[in-house]
């Protein structure tokens, strides 16, 4: 069927047959619901009534949730405006009102006709930030449009809640014709009984022009990136992303290949590219251990930004012989080979930073490479974060173990050294010739105040978060509760299923939450064993659910990224996704991230 020529509901008789479906729907238990039970409703009303019952929202409800936090400033809004204003002037003596909502499906403008209802309907305080997403308010051409991705028209008695039942509502999805992104919806909405589908191939072709109007407002460099990046994904088959200082845009074969901690140092090459002004071809080990040859193309730019775009042709395992001769990405597991390449580079006369998120055991693993390779010698600890106390105390404390040689150093929370010693610091990290191992939390902060001092270390090694080394946390959960036993002298153990429910979980707090963890399920235990039940019970309810598929795997650690990257703030995250809020509920509900 014709996507802009739905068989719309029209007549008392059709809204009343509908009417007595929705209430026979409201009745059941959402998840037995299927769409051919109810031959006379259309088959993407019933599956909106179904998620609209599944997100609780209430049928009986008038009121439309509002963000009070929203600010309406984006591109979108700029662009549409001048076309927003001429459809209030084509609607003035219309019953009608014109919505244009973000991705979130919160209104960033609207406009209103000057007719009776429509005064009315001003009166209700339409303001940006109210929300028209689905898990909200149900059904309505918006939401449909942004669930369903396709042009959507909703007539009385579709609507979910009964206070829409007199209207009929409509939504287009507006893309950017650069990016293909999906940025926002337009709707224009009447009294029920001036809809039709002519309407809604009337919303469509305003779209089309509010998109027209995104591409104009492109700014010259904009288009030369995107244009560059088009020819190349034409003329090259593989993996492709294109960086800018505001856009990182990757085809298919580039979102299969990168991890998330592929991304920084993919920008720092494209940066790094746009200063020499030339092409240049690198060869890095991936996230995900697969050695690639990539290749960056600087673009023009003006002062303060950079531009390029960047193709990686993966190494098959017979060209990767030297592969643990390349430097490494921001990824990747914790292999066996770990603790040898340090001690590989330390015994070289090199200084070795680790790096990865808090708690995700850089200084044990530190301590241990410096202990085997330095002992009977004592390793001598500066902590940065007591730098501040102190700071020229600390210094002279850090200078007389540095130049004693031979005597193995590790320092710490490099992050936490004071902006005024990270000169003199560095100094004394190029000036050292014993063994010296670094530890930091920074993994983007390349505005950083110490950015300087971590290039000092001429080996950067990355400890990944525990959320991503399920293939050693047997042996990780045994060496804690070792560690564990040795303080209180019990003997303790862990039972092959409250491991594997272990694992399924997200670890934020990493081999530091971990031991607190195992710490409090030993104590709960009964006896020497820990089982499933003497977990806490966040931690063992995971091992109830199947094991996730490569897939399922994928999309939920995309979810955890966009969530930390969000501050745990599930719109922005819904966003960064480019989805609606009721998607992402759904799934962090069905991957049990809430």
């Amino acid at each position: 069927m014709d996507t802009l020529n739905p068989a719309v509901p029209a007549g008392i008789a059709e809204w009343d047959a509908i009417r007595a479906a929705k209430l026979e729907v409201l009745a059941r238990d959402p998840r037995s619901i299927r769409e051919s039970d109810y031959p006379q409703v259309r088959p993407e009303v019933v599956r909106s009534w179904k998620r609209s019952m599944l997100s609780g929202v209430d049928p009986h409800a008038t009121a439309i949730p509002h963000d009070p936090g929203f600010v309406a400033q984006s591109r979108l809004a700029q662009a549409a405006q001048p076309i927003m204003n001429r459809l209030e002037d084509q609607i003035s003596d219309l019953s009608s009102w014109g919505f244009l909502t973000d991705r979130a499906s919160r209104l960033l403008t609207v406009v209103v006709g000057d007719s009776p209802q429509a005064v009315r309907l001003r009166q209700k305080d339409l303001r940006p930030g109210l929300c028209f997403a689905e898990d909200l308010i149900g059904t309505n051409g918006i939401a449909c449009a942004q669930e369903e991705q396709r042009p959507s028209i909703i007539s009385g008695t579709e609507h979910f809640r009964f206070d829409s039942e007199i209207l009929t509502t409509t939504g287009v999805n507006i893309r950017d014709p650069y990016t293909k992104r999906f940025v926002g919806t337009l709707g224009v909405h009447c009294r029920r009984e001036y809809g039709s589908a002519a309407l809604l191939q009337l919303v469509a072709e305003i779209g089309r022009s509010i998109e027209a109007q995104l591409l104009a407002s492109r700014a010259d460099e904009e288009r030369v990136f995107f244009d560059h990046y088009l020819r190349m994904q034409r003329r090259f088959r593989g993996a492709i992303v294109g960086i800018t200082k505001n856009h990182w845009v990757a085809n298919f074969q580039a979102q299969a290949l990168l991890g998330e901690n592929d991304h920084h140092i993919l920008r720092r090459l494209a940066e790094e590219a746009c200063l020499r002004g030339q092409e240049r071809s690198t060869r890095r080990r991936l996230a995900n251990g697969t050695g690639a040859t990539i290749t960056i193309t600087p673009l023009e730019h003006s002062a303060g930004r950079f531009a390029a775009v960047l193709t990686l042709r993966p190494e098959q395992a017979a060209d990767a012989s030297s592969l643990y001769a390349l430097p490494f990405s921001e990824g990747g597991a914790v292999r066996e080979d770990f603790r040898a390449q340090a001690r590989r580079a330390l015994g070289g006369g090199q200084a070795v930073l680790f790096s990865g998120e808090r708690g995700s055991g850089k200084r044990h693993i530190a301590h241990d490479v410096l202990t085997e390779l330095c002992a009977p010698a004592t390793v001598v600890e500066a902590d940065a974060a007591q730098a501040h106390l102190a700071p020229d105390e600390w210094f002279a404390r850090l200078s007389r173990a540095l130049g004693d040689r031979g005597a193995p150093v590790l320092l710490t929370h490099l992050e936490e050294i004071p902006a005024e010693l990270v000169p003199r610091v560095a100094n004394l990290v190029n000036a050292a010739t014993g063994p010296l191992v670094g530890t930091t939390s920074e993994q983007h902060g390349e505005d950083s105040p110490t950015v300087f001092l971590r290039e000092c270390f001429p080996a950067a090694l990355e400890i990944p978060p525990l959320r991503d080394r399920a293939d050693e946390f047997s042996a990780l959960c045994r060496g804690l509760l070792a560690a564990l036993d040795a303080a209180d002298g019990q003997r303790s153990s862990i039972a092959p299923k409250a491991v594997a429910a272990l694992v399924s979980n997200d670890w934020p707090g990493n081999v530091r939450q971990l031991r607190q963890v195992l710490a409090t399920s030993r104590i709960r235990a009964m006896g020497r064993e820990i089982g499933l039940t003497d977990l806490p019970a966040r931690y063992s309810n995971a091992a109830a659910s199947r094991p996730l598929g490569e897939m399922e795997r994928v999309e939920r650690q995309t979810l955890m990224v966009a969530l930390r990257e969000s501050g745990g703030n599930r719109e922005l995250a819904a966003e960064k996704l480019g989805i609606s809020r009721a998607t992402i509920y759904r799934k962090l509900k069905r991957y049990e991230l809430r």
